[in-house]
């Protein structure tokens, strides 16, 4: 494949810039409902996607025939693309210089999945869906998932990059349905990692199980969250959707440049002098592990915001060039038939000095925020997200489980409000995937994290 985009390096026209990347993706997903094999898919599928700028303008073609034919075919197409959208540039596009980078990189595992049949796939999940049926007579729905995306990458540009890139990252999901007297309530145990069969040491299938059952029979008889300003304390994986979803957007510099919250913000107040926010790929186990981006530009870790400064956007090669800094390894794409887009990694807070118990402490009232759910959030930094698993502190001591708890306001706020950041570091949210126009696996999390925010649930007082 490499003397494939090779093909598109040695022939581009004089002047042009090109980026040639082969991407094989096999995809292996085994679901259960209810006792039931509901699905099970092996998809495999490659091909190669050619970039190109030329005369200011981006042109982009991609081939799913692997011979040198199609390659000179996609590549004059590429070239034609941009030919035509150069006149209509308001802006024409120039690259940041970058140090090439060549070898090898691999994060499939220790005990990689491909050494795993599709029918001990499907026993495992088979297996977990009977623990949780079987748990307790008042489980009246089950789901169980497993998948695993595998990825083969080879990535060319013509400033001299040639690497190739092979990865494994699995997700597994557990759902127990507790249902008594007219109440049903679901819960999840999530778990994502990039790696092999190690997945299930993180969190046993079992412990996973026991957990949603559990937890989906306490919330039938868990009070609502009392509505207002409450402190919180949030949990790795809670912290991990804020800095991603409600932070991380804000300073992806596309959207920078369409006018989100953090635009001018370089170098200003945004949080806590206790908030030190990091976007990187280099953790190799992590959802979004990342050596060098799909623009063949070495990933490196970015210090978004520094003890409440903000420091950095998060950068391609033109938005680095147009902001006059240097390219940060953010340019992603989902699949070989499309463009690369500034896309987070493993976005997350810096472990802080403070134990769980002096977190705790003075809290008269307030809330442990545990494991999200579902929750949007948009350029301006505004956000809800609901808490799928959330506790009442009273007096510094961590109570009774309560349900239907969301979690609301402006993730700036937030961060200001920080009084503390718990030294338990991990990421905890690489169960997920990130849909900006087209999916891409990232990671975040942090230590646990006290502040204040605005909670919904029964209107009342303490």
């Amino acid at each position: 494949m490499r003397d494939l985009l090779k093909i598109a390096i040695d022939e581009r026209p004089d002047g042009v810039h090109v980026e040639a990347r082969y991407h094989q993706r096999k995809r292996i997903e085994v679901r259960a409902d209810k006792g039931r094999l509901q699905r099970t898919i092996v998809d495999d599928f490659a091909g190669i996607g050619i970039r190109v700028l030329h005369k200011g303008a981006w042109g982009y073609a991609s081939t799913s025939e692997l011979n040198n034919k199609a390659v000179k075919e996609t590549l004059k197409n590429a070239v034609a693309a941009a030919e035509n959208l150069a006149p209509s540039m308001k802006e024409k596009i120039e690259l940041a210089p970058i140090k090439p980078v060549t070898g090898s990189f691999k994060s499939i595992g220790k005990d990689p999945f491909a050494n795993h049949t599709i029918e001990e796939r499907v026993n495992l999940v088979m297996n977990a869906d009977k623990l949780v049926r079987e748990a307790d007579e008042r489980i009246k729905g089950s789901m169980v998932f497993l998948r695993e995306p595998s990825n083969h990458r080879i990535i060319m540009n013509s400033d001299g990059t040639d690497v190739e890139l092979f990865d494994s990252r699995p997700d597994f999901y557990i759902q127990a349905t507790a249902a008594e007297a007219g109440k049903i309530m679901p819960y999840y145990s999530v778990n994502g990692i990039t790696g092999g069969w190690e997945i299930f040491k993180k969190y046993t299938p079992e412990d996973m199980a026991k957990k949603a059952v559990e937890t989906s029979i306490d919330l039938l008889e868990a009070p609502l969250a009392k509505g207002g300003k409450h402190t919180v304390i949030m949990e790795p994986s809670v912290v991990g959707i804020i800095c991603h979803e409600a932070i991380g957007h804000t300073v992806e510099s596309d959207f920078v440049l369409a006018g989100s919250a953090a635009k001018g913000k370089i170098g200003k107040k945004v949080a806590s002098e206790l908030v030190t926010m990091v976007d990187t790929g280099e953790q190799k186990t992590a959802g979004g592990w990342l050596e060098v981006d799909d623009a063949g530009v070495k990933s490196k870790k970015t210090v978004i915001i520094k003890e409440g400064i903000m420091k950095s956007y998060l950068h391609s090669r033109f938005t680095a060039h147009h902001f006059g800094v240097k390219p940060t390894g953010n340019e992603r794409a989902w699949e070989y038939n499309v463009e690369p887009l500034i896309r987070m990694r493993n976005t997350y807070l810096e472990p802080g000095n403070f134990t769980k118990e002096e977190l705790l402490e003075d809290i008269k009232f307030g809330y442990l925020c545990v494991q999200p759910g579902g929750g949007q959030a948009d350029s301006t930094a505004e956000f809800m997200f609901s808490i799928t698993e959330a506790y009442e502190i009273k007096d510094g001591e961590i109570g009774g489980l309560v349900k239907n708890v969301t979690l609301t306001g402006d993730a700036f706020e937030v961060l200001q409000s920080v009084k503390g950041v718990g030294k338990d570091w991990k990421l905890d949210m690489g169960s997920g995937h990130c849909g900006k126009w087209q999916p891409a696996k990232v990671d975040g999390g942090g230590g646990p994290t006290k502040a204040t925010t605005l909670v919904s649930g029964e209107v009342g007082g303490k």
